[in-house]
């Protein structure tokens, strides 16, 4: 049996994209690679020159703790 088919969570490894705002954090998205998650960055900060809709700063973090149920 793997980790998690048990219905347990399971620890992720990797790296996530959150976003930052005035309101808070939000995870969006999981790569494997920090360079993955970097070049991500680099897309969302484009799209958000070209649409901007508020101030958002976006960061890479190490995924930490357990991976979230959907």
């Amino acid at each position: 049996m793997k980790g998690g088919q048990d219905g347990s969570r399971v620890n992720r490894e990797g790296f996530e994209v959150v976003a930052v705002t005035l309101f808070g954090k939000t995870v969006v998205a999981h790569y494997a690679t920090r360079e993955q998650a970097e070049w991500r960055i680099k897309e969302l900060d484009e799209e958000a020159e070209r649409n901007p809709r508020g101030y958002v700063l976006y960061l890479v973090r190490p995924a930490s703790g357990p991976a979230r149920q959907r």
